[in-house]
């Protein structure tokens, strides 16, 4: 029979004997029917893959345990007691089932399965697609990377200088470039509450910036038409691979174009105007430098210079420096100039900033100094004097004598004409109106002059 009822349960039976009797009642036997065990399993049930060694327990005190881990678990001890160790390999859905006899020898009837949930590590990371040249500052510049399996969040790296600008922890991302961003890879993986899966491989990112604005420009202020061979310069722009320089109408750069350094050349018909030059690359132009003036004049004509009377004379009315034995005479700029040595004398004009090239050059003789004629003489007193001058001149023949009294920028103060000496003679002249400074005295006429140098000290 079977018994489908628990606890205390009885079997009877009677029967008749062959004389055809009954027993007065019936045999009654007592059974005992003992329920089957249901096993309890405890342990984790929600793991990540390969993250180490769990534990599985049921009921004590129980005989016959036969534990079973189902494909993707390995059980590593335990078998035959309550409680089991087991390591998952496998992803997925898994299972821990068991069965015992209890101490009625009663086993359940089928075992206790415990479900298992094998939480994966992400896949890995496919290639990133995007922009891969840059030119900084940039901002919304898209990546993206296709669904990673298993993940729950993704990870990206970055270049120096860069931010994620939206997307961040997805597989799809906005990236802006700072100004102090620099080239450098991008990777992502894949993260969930196992971990992180595989790295991407690194997808290259150049990243270009502007140039930096354009330093001073150095080289000469002014060009004398025609000029050529004129440098100009402006320090490296950082970032520049280029350079774009604008010049002043007319001009030519003719060599250097698209550096830094440039030579210009300035033909006459070239105009005043100012140099400027920015730096370039791929990424654009960089802010222009300051405007560099350059002052553009035609080179005045080579004066011509003329001696009359021990008296040098420029037929450039302004601009005149003269110069003895090519040496620069201090202060000497007027038009006129007179030679206290024997030398040669040239004149310079300079206009505009632009100088000629020298005049002809006149050789003055110092000659007669303190003669006249064979026997005359010329004595000039006191010396320094307050401005008050006395001349005592001497002749053994009739002189018909001019006088001119110059300062030291050769510009005449005094001048008497038609002085007639035979023997001696006595004159004073009055300087005294006249600034502290070295005066000359010629003495002159179209046979022989005289120079005196005298110093008014009032």
């Amino acid at each position: 029979m079977t018994w489908n009822g628990i606890g205390a349960q009885t079997v009877s039976v009677n029967y008749s004997n062959l004389n055809g009797c009954l027993a007065p009642t019936p045999t009654v036997y007592n059974v005992i029917i003992n329920g089957s065990p249901t096993p309890v399993i405890t342990g984790a049930n929600n793991v990540c893959v390969n993250s180490g060694n769990y534990t599985y327990t049921t009921q004590t005190l129980m005989t016959a345990y036969v534990w079973t881990v189902s494909s993707g678990g390995t059980l590593n001890s335990g078998q035959g007691t309550n409680a089991i160790s087991v390591i998952w390999t496998g992803s997925g859905a898994q299972t821990v089932s068991v069965n015992y006899t209890n101490s009625s020898g009663c086993s359940a009837s089928s075992p206790t399965v415990y479900p298992v949930t094998i939480n994966p590590i992400p896949g890995a990371a496919g290639t990133i697609s995007g922009t891969a040249s840059i030119c900084a500052p940039a901002a919304g510049i898209s990546y993206s990377v296709a669904p990673i399996s298993g993940a729950t969040a993704y990870a990206w790296t970055l270049p120096v200088g860069a931010s994620i600008g939206t997307g961040a922890g997805t597989n799809n991302i906005t990236v802006n470039f700072g100004t102090n961003a620099v080239s450098g890879n991008i990777t992502v993986y894949g993260t969930n509450l196992c971990g992180a899966g595989a790295t991407s491989p690194n997808y290259p990112i150049t990243v270009g910036l502007l140039p930096v604005a354009a330093g001073t420009i150095t080289g000469p202020a002014t060009a004398c038409t025609p000029a050529t061979g004129l440098v100009y310069s402006v320090p490296l722009i950082t970032n520049a691979t280029g350079y774009a320089w604008t010049i002043p109408a007319g001009a030519m750069i003719v060599s250097g174009d698209n550096t830094h350094s440039i030579t210009v050349d300035f033909p006459s018909g070239a105009t005043s105007g100012n140099l400027s030059v920015y730096g370039t690359n791929t990424c654009g132009n960089g802010t222009p430098s300051a405007n560099y003036a350059v002052s553009v004049a035609p080179k005045p004509a080579a004066p011509v210079i003329t001696e009359n009377s021990g008296i040098l004379t420029s037929d450039a009315p302004a601009g005149n420096q003269w110069y003895k034995d090519n040496t620069v005479i201090p202060s000497a700029t007027g038009q006129t100039y007179q030679p206290t040595q024997t030398g040669h004398y040239t004149a310079v004009v300079t206009l505009n900033g632009c100088s000629s090239v020298p005049s002809n050059d006149i050789y003055f003789l110092m000659t007669g100094i303190d003669a006249l004629g064979q026997n005359g003489t010329l004595s000039v007193y006191p010396n320094p004097t307050d401005g008050m001058v006395t001349l005592d001149i001497s002749t053994k023949d009739l002189q018909v004598l001019d006088l001119k009294v110059v300062n030291n920028l050769g510009s005449l103060v005094y001048e008497l004409k038609d002085l007639r000496v035979q023997g001696s003679a006595s004159r004073t002249i009055d300087l005294r109106n006249f600034p502290d400074g070295v005066y000359s005295i010629l003495l002159y006429n179209n046979n022989t002059h005289i120079l005196k140098k005298i110093v008014i000290n009032k």
